[in-house]
């Protein structure tokens, strides 16, 4: 017998998506905002993500989240806010960066 949750509404996890092309995005957006002085490592979820976050604050801390687009991938913020895509990597690292107070302005 398995044990369950007495709700009824259970499902079991899905399985995390190593290998995903968002996966690979969300690597390489990794890459580029460490460029910062942030902490930055893909978390491997239902949906991968992305957590950033400024060692020199303990609050500064933002989830990123990669979605596909037709020709790109879009990067959204945890509350859903788009900061930028693939194919302007480094203008998102940036925006990234911002968000966590790691860059001056």
């Amino acid at each position: 017998m398995v044990d369950r949750p007495a709700s009824s509404n259970f499902r079991p996890s899905p399985a995390p998506v190593p290998n995903s092309s968002g996966r690979a995005q969300l690597s390489r957006l990794a890459t580029a905002v460490t460029r910062y002085g942030v902490w930055a490592r893909v978390i491997d979820d239902a949906a991968p993500y992305l957590r950033v976050s400024n060692p020199e604050s303990e609050s500064a801390v933002e989830d990123v989240f990669c979605e596909s687009r037709s020709h790109d991938h879009a990067f959204i913020a945890s509350f859903g806010v788009h900061l930028g895509s693939s194919d302007s990597l480094d203008l998102t690292a940036r925006n990234v960066a911002w968000l966590v107070g790691a860059t001056p302005d």
